[in-house]
């Protein structure tokens, strides 16, 4: 017997084990080259899958993000007083500073923003001094026990308030300094020079607001009025009616009209939906000059609010648009008051390439 290093292999049985491989081989190249063969006719089915879908979504997409539909004929047209309504001066003394600015910031159980918000716009030259809004429970911190929440760069003075109600927002502060306030929350992070250029821009038309974030109102299919949120407005419309004041500037003066003028049945209402103050200093300020608000693109803001890693705020809700479009069908009515035209908004559509420009 041959030892296994001497032993011959059979050359019958070798053959056949190469016969093997190749078929194999050769089955394995035919059948890629079936999936080869099938992959065009697979693109065609996407591509006719997509076509399809898009000319089923596209019209229901239109009628949905028009600003009028057809069957609405109109948008309810506002009819402003032929003569502005100046706003009710603020009850404190002239300003001080007409250079300055001074920054209200809106923070509500968020120490961390807040205390960051504090750090970061007490570097801003342009501001006279940072208003913190408090109303959480308690007294807000003293500077031994939290140097966090003060600065000493910029007065920071913390103004407490009785209650959550989001018209706090804009209360007559006393012993506001400048003519311009910034109302910014707390997730909002700007460079200092950015908003400067938004002070810029306000003081061109400082009974007008400014900011960065806009929005559009528009009907919907029953010709009610729908709130449309930054994709509708930035980027399909390319128009907007009013700014958001979670970083708007305007004026004094309007913190003092919204809190002991306005008609007391859009803040009643604010109170009901905890919503919507926004839009009511927007309407407020849009009833009183009948121009739209200046907008400045936020290439360089940051919005913590959005995103992946998106802090939790009121617009995180899933029914927030549902309840803004709600806001402005009640304010409309409210504006129209006994007179018995059509319910219409004190807003006025502006083309953003015409702001841009």
């Amino acid at each position: 017997m041959l030892s296994p290093k001497t032993r011959r292999k059979d050359p019958k049985k070798t053959d056949e084990h190469l016969s093997d491989q190749y078929s194999s081989h050769m089955h394995g190249l035919c059948g890629h080259r079936l999936s080869l063969s099938r992959r065009p006719y697979l693109i065609v089915l996407l591509t006719v899958g997509v076509l399809l879908a898009g000319s089923i979504c596209l019209p229901i997409i239109l009628r949905s993000w028009s600003i009028v539909p057809q069957h609405c004929m109109m948008m309810p047209v506002y009819h402003w007083p032929t003569e502005p309504i100046a706003p009710p001066r603020y009850h404190g003394p002239p300003a001080e500073f007409t250079d300055r600015y001074t920054l209200i910031l809106n923070s509500y159980k968020r120490p961390q923003l807040l205390q960051r918000a504090v750090a970061h716009y007490s570097q801003c030259k342009s501001i006279d001094a940072v208003r913190v809004v408090w109303c959480e429970d308690g007294l807000p911190p003293n500077r031994a026990e939290a140097p966090g929440y003060y600065s000493d760069l910029k007065e920071v003075r913390y103004d407490i308030v009785t209650n959550s109600s989001l018209n706090n927002r804009f209360w007559p502060l006393e012993g506001l300094r400048t003519e311009a306030v910034l109302s910014l929350d707390d997730d909002i992070v700007s460079p200092c020079e950015v908003l400067d250029e938004l002070f810029t821009i306000w003081r061109r038309d400082p009974y007008n607001m400014a900011g960065f974030y806009p929005r559009l109102h528009v009907l919907d299919q029953n010709c009610k009025y729908r709130y449309l949120q930054g994709f509708g407005t930035l980027f399909w419309h390319r128009k907007y009616s009013l700014v958001l004041t979670k970083a708007a500037m305007l004026h004094r003066d309007y913190l003092e009209y919204y809190t002991n003028h306005m008609d007391h049945l859009i803040r009643r209402h604010v109170d009901a939906v905890h919503n919507c103050e926004d839009l009511a200093m927007a309407l407020l300020v849009g009833s009183s000059i009948g121009r739209p608000p200046a907008y400045l693109p936020p290439y360089r803001v940051m919005d913590l609010g959005k995103g992946l890693f998106k802090v939790k705020g009121i617009s995180s809700g899933t029914k927030h648009g549902e309840i803004r479009s709600q806001c402005l069908n009640v304010f409309a009515e409210l504006y129209r008051g006994t007179a018995t035209v059509p319910a219409a908004l004190p807003l006025v559509i502006r083309s953003i390439s015409d702001q841009e420009s």
